[in-house]
């Protein structure tokens, strides 16, 4: 089930950002990450994705200013299950599919990025432009989503 993040989920969605850390860069100490917690709940801007025991499987944050998704990440043992799939759809649900929408993710060459970048390129999403590296090192691309208006 695909529902709004609200203040209760602020917790479960730090242990989530402590989860990916490793591949995202410090999240769960940095003050502005979790300022942009309290934004997406406030702006209605954050979904997460629950189990059969309304667990937290998954979380995604879009930016409906610059129409892009800002944060994606699915716990590593909920992978492969299309979690990450029904967040992206709920997502694009919600930007203007008028305009491209941007998404920064792993680069090519980021063999844990993998999943990732299949699933944005089924999306329809394309690479854009070279991200740089993120807090945590790892090489990033700009991806877009140009859609048939």
């Amino acid at each position: 089930m695909i529902r709004l993040v609200t203040n209760e989920d602020f917790n479960p969605w730090l242990e989530l950002a402590g989860e990916v850390e490793p591949l995202f860069g410090e999240m769960v100490g940095n003050e502005d990450f979790k300022k942009g917690i309290r934004d997406c709940i406030f702006n209605s801007s954050a979904f997460c994705v629950l189990n059969t025991d309304n667990d937290i499987e998954g979380i995604i944050a879009i930016n409906k200013a610059e129409n892009e998704i800002s944060w994606l990440a699915v716990r590593e043992k909920s992978r492969s299950k299309g979690y990450g799939h029904q967040l992206l759809k709920a997502a694009l649900d919600c930007l203007d599919s008028k305009k491209p929408v941007f998404v920064q993710t792993f680069s090519p060459n980021a063999n844990a990025g993998e999943a990732a970048r299949k699933m944005y390129m089924k999306f329809g999403f394309r690479d854009y432009k070279d991200g740089g590296k993120n807090p945590a090192g790892i090489d990033t691309i700009i991806m877009i989503k140009i859609n048939d208006v």
